[in-house]
C-alpha cells in the first residue's frame, strides 16, 4: 500500500527553483532515506510532505487516516512546561480518552450509590456503560494501556533520566531540545515517521539503540541524514535529491554508492557512443554533399538531406554531469612536533556538585589519531577546552609537548562579528587582498555572490566551512584566558599546524564535504585529537580509541570497529581494564591475502572496439573507391560531351557511365550501413 506519493512536484523560493520534478512513492513499512548535498532541497521535501510548505506545481498524497509524526526543529512550547509534559504531548489523544473514561466512571459510581435505580436511572446507567465500553475498546486498540511501557522504553533508550524529565524545556540547550523532540516523535508511534537529521546530539549507545528501534519499527520511516553508518543500518531504499530531481536506489547507502558509480559509467559510455555516431553522421553528410556537388548528383543531395533530418530528430544523450567541486581543504603543516604531543596525568574536573572526571591519565604521541568516546555529558568537550587552556584543571598535570602548534575546530562555531559578510569575516585580522581572499574562499565552496552573505545568515555547515577556511590561514588557535598552558605556539609557526583538535567536525557537513575533510585529514602529517559520534569518520581516521567512563579512561588500539569488537570480547569474558584494552590490535590490517592470478576475460566492449576498427578501415577504403568512381564518371561525362553525333560512342559512354553510377550506389549503400552502425 502506498503511504506517500509525490508527482512532478515543483517548488520555488522567490525566483529560485529549488525542486524541479520530484516524483517518488513510499510503500507502507519501508525505511526510505533522502540524501543530497546541503541546499539540494532534502528538508524542503519533508516540509512539503508535512504540509508546512505547499508545492507550486504537482501533487503530494498521504494515505487517508495515516498518522504522521515529524521531528520538529526547535519548536515552541508553553513557558514552564517540563520535559516530561512535552513528551506526554505524544499521548494527548489517549490522555483525553482516559480522562473521559474517568469521568464516566465517576458518573457510574454516583448512579450506583443511589441504591435502587429508577427506570430512568437504569436507562442512563446503560447508556453511560455503553459509552464507557466503546471508549475502553478504542483506548485499548490505540495502545493506551501500553503508554507507560512505551514511555519507559524510549526514555531508557535515549537516556532521559528522572531529573532531566523534571527540567523546564525552555532552559534546555538546542541539542537537548532536539533530543526531547525525538523522544516525543517516537512516543507517538505514527504510521509515517519523518525524521530530519535524527542522529544529531546522540552519543554512540543512543545511536545504536535508535538504529535497532527503527529497524524493528512497524510503520513507515522517511528520514534525512548525513550519518553514513546510520543510513547503512536503517535504510532499505535511498532517494538522492540532485539538481531539483529525485533518483531512486533500491538499497542502503553503500548500495547507492556502488549503483551510482555503475549508472554514471553507463551514462558516460552511452554519451561517448552517441557522440561517435553523431560525428560519423555529420562527416557522412558533409562527404555526400561534396560528392553530390562534384558529380551533380541530385539523388545524393537527397540522401544527405534525409540523413540530416534523422540527425536533427535524434534524442540526444546529455553530457554526464560531474559532481560539483567539494571543499579543497589543505592543512598547512609546520615543523614536526616532539614525540610526546600531549600528556595528562591525574587530571580532575568538577562543576559544582557534578564530578565530570577524576584522575584522568593519558598520553597522545606524534602522528597518532586519537578519538575520545564517551556518553553525552562525560566531559569530552570540557577536556578539549582544558587542553586549549580555556578551562583550568582542578587537579593534575596537563602539558603540551615541544614545538606543538594547535589548530582547533569547535563543535559550535561562533564569530566575533556576525553582522559582516563572509568575505569581511574571512579577511578580518588577515593581510590578504580581496582577489586572493575570494580564491581561498572558493576552495571552501563560497563562490560568486555567496561571499557577500551575512555570517549571521549562514547555516551550521557553512559556518564550519568558513571557520576551517580561516583556520587554514591563521593556523593557530589562540585561547582566551589561557593560563600556563603552552597552547598556541609561537609566531614562527603561524599558519603551520601540527596538532589538530576536532570537536564533532562532521556535525553540519553534508556527505561530500565529510569525504573531502576525510581526504584532507588523511594527508595531514601531524597529530589528531578527535571527538566525534560519526562512526564512518572514526573508522577512516582513528588509530586509537580512548573511552572516557566514570571509572577512568580505557584505550583501544585501532578504529571504531576494532574498539567495538574488542569491547564485545571483554564483556563476553567478563574482563575489563586498561591493560586488556591496550592489548587489542588491528589483526585484519596485518593479515595478508594472496589471490591466484586470474586470466581476464575478453570484455564485450573490447570486442566491439575491435569490430569498430575493422569498420572504420573498410569505411576509408569505400571513401577512396567512391572518389575514384566519381572521377571515372566525370571522364565518361566529358567523353559524352565530346562524342558529338557518334551514336555508337555515345551509347558506349552512356552504358559505362550508368554502370559506374550503379557501383557508386552500391559502395555508398555499404558505406552508409557502416556509418550508421
Amino acid at each position: 500500500m502506498i503511504q506517500v506519493s509525490c508527482s512532478q512536484v515543483k517548488k520555488y523560493y522567490g525566483a529560485q527553483l529549488v525542486l524541479e520534478n520530484i516524483t517518488f512513492e513510499v510503500q507502507e513499512g519501508e525505511r526510505v532515506a533522502i540524501i543530497g548535498k546541503n541546499g539540494s532541497g532534502k528538508s524542503t521535501v519533508l516540509k512539503l510532505i508535512t504540509r508546512q510548505e505547499m508545492p507550486d506545481e504537482g501533487t503530494i498524497s498521504i494515505r487517508k487516516n495515516a498518522v504522521t509524526g515529524y521531528l520538529e526543529q526547535m519548536p515552541e512550547y508553553s513557558k514552564g512546561m517540563t520535559v516530561k509534559q512535552v513528551c506526554r504531548l505524544a499521548f494527548e489523544k489517549l490522555d483525553g480518552l482516559r480522562e473521559e473514561m474517568k469521568r464516566l466512571e465517576r458518573q457510574m459510581e454516583a448512579l450506583a450509590e443511589e441504591g435502587t435505580l429508577s427506570e430512568e436511572n437504569a436507562r442512563h446507567m446503560d447508556e453511560v456503560l455503553k459509552r464507557y465500553m466503546a471508549l475502553q475498546t478504542k483506548y485499548e486498540t490505540e495502545g493506551g494501556y501500553e503508554t507507560q511501557d512505551r514511555f519507559a522504553r524510549i526514555c531508557t533508550g535515549l537516556k532521559l533520566s528522572e531529573r532531566f524529565l523534571e527540567a523546564e524545556f525552555d532552559r534546555l540547550s538546542g541539542g537537548e531540545k532536539t533530543l526531547v523532540c525525538l523522544a516525543k516523535t517516537l512516543l507517538q508511534q505514527p504510521d509515517l515517521l519523518i525524521l530530519d537529521e535524527p542522529t544529531n546530539h546522540l552519543d554512540m549507545s543512543m545511536l545504536q539503540w535508535l538504529e535497532e528501534y527503527l529497524k524493528a519499527y512497524r510503520g513507515t520511516v522517511l528520514l534525512v541524514s548525513h550519518d553514513r553508518c546510520f543510513l547503512d543500518a536503517v535504510a532499505s531504499r535511498t532517494l538522492e535529491v540532485e539538481n531539483g530531481v529525485v533518483e531512486e536506489y533500491l538499497g542502503n547507502y553503500s548500495y547507492y554508492l556502488e549503483e551510482k558509480e555503475r549508472r554514471m559509467q553507463l551514462w558516460q559510455d552511452a554519451y561517448k557512443e552517441q557522440q561517435k555516431q553523431i560525428k560519423s553522421m555529420e562527416k557522412a553528410i558533409k562527404d555526400m554533399r561534396i560528392w553530390a556537388a562534384q558529380g551533380d548528383n541530385e539523388k545524393m543531395f537527397q540522401r544527405a538531406a534525409s540523413m540530416q533530418k534523422r540527425l536533427d530528430r535524434m534524442e540526444k544523450v546529455e553530457r554526464p554531469k560531474k559532481e560539483g567541486p567539494g571543499m579543497r581543504v589543505a592543512f598547512s603543516q609546520g615543523e614536526r612536533s616532539g614525540k610526546d604531543v600531549l600528556r595528562l596525568e591525574g587530571v580532575s574536573k568538577r562543576f559544582g556538585e557534578k564530578q565530570l572526571f577524576r584522575n584522568l591519565t593519558m598520553d597522545v604521541r606524534y602522528k597518532e589519531h586519537v578519538a575520545l568516546l564517551g556518553r553525552n555529558g562525560c566531559g569530552k568537550t570540557t577536556l578539549l577546552r582544558m587542553v586549549l587552556g580555556e578551562i583550568p584543571a582542578d587537579e593534575g598535570i596537563l602539558k603540551l609537548g615541544g614545538s606543538v602548534t594547535v589548530g582547533y575546530l569547535p563543535q559550535q562555531v561562533h564569530f566575533p562579528k556576525e553582522d559582516v559578510s563572509v568575505l569581511e569575516a574571512f579577511r578580518d585580522g588577515l593581510v590578504i587582498g580581496e582577489g586572493k581572499a575570494r580564491e581561498e574562499l572558493a576552495r571552501y565552496l563560497f563562490t560568486g555572490e555567496n561571499v557577500f552573505k551575512k555570517v549571521a545568515n549562514l547555516s551550521g555547515g557553512e559556518k564550519s566551512r568558513l571557520y576551517l577556511a580561516k583556520l587554514m590561514q591563521t593556523g593557530i588557535y589562540t585561547p582566551q584566558n589561557a593560563s600556563n598552558s603552552s597552547v598556541g605556539g609561537n609566531d614562527e609557526n603561524s599558519g603551520k599546524i601540527n596538532f589538530l583538535i576536532l570537536d564533532e567536525p562532521t556535525n553540519h557537513l553534508d556527505i561530500i564535504s565529510r569525504e573531502n575533510l576525510e581526504n584532507a585529514l588523511e594527508q595531514f602529517e601531524g597529530t589528531l585529537l578527535i571527538v566525534s559520534h560519526d562512526r564512518y569518520f572514526l573508522n577512516k581516521m582513528a588509530t586509537r580509541i580512548v573511552e572516557m567512563t566514570e571509572n577512568g579512561v580505557y584505550s583501544y588500539q585501532g578504529n571504531y570497529e576494532d574498539y567495538r569488537h574488542e569491547k564485545a570480547k571483554m564483556e563476553a569474558s567478563g574482563s575489563s581494564g586498561n591493560d586488556a584494552a591496550e592489548k587489542s590490535s588491528r589483526s585484519e590490517e596485518r593479515r595478508t591475502v594472496v589471490e591466484a592470478p586470474v586470466r581476464e576475460p575478453v570484455h564485450p566492449a573490447a570486442q566491439e572496439e575491435k569490430r569498430g576498427g575493422k569498420n572504420q578501415f573498410r569505411q576509408r577504403q569505400l571513401e577512396q573507391e567512391i572518389k575514384t568512381l566519381e572521377e571515372e564518371k566525370r571522364r565518361y561525362e566529358e567523353e559524352l560531351a565530346a562524342a558529338g553525333s557518334d551514336y555508337e560512342k555515345l551509347m558506349e559512354m552512356e552504358g559505362r557511365k550508368k554502370k559506374t553510377e550503379r557501383k557508386i550506389e552500391e559502395k555508398l549503400e555499404e558505406w552508409l550501413l557502416l556509418t550508421e552502425s
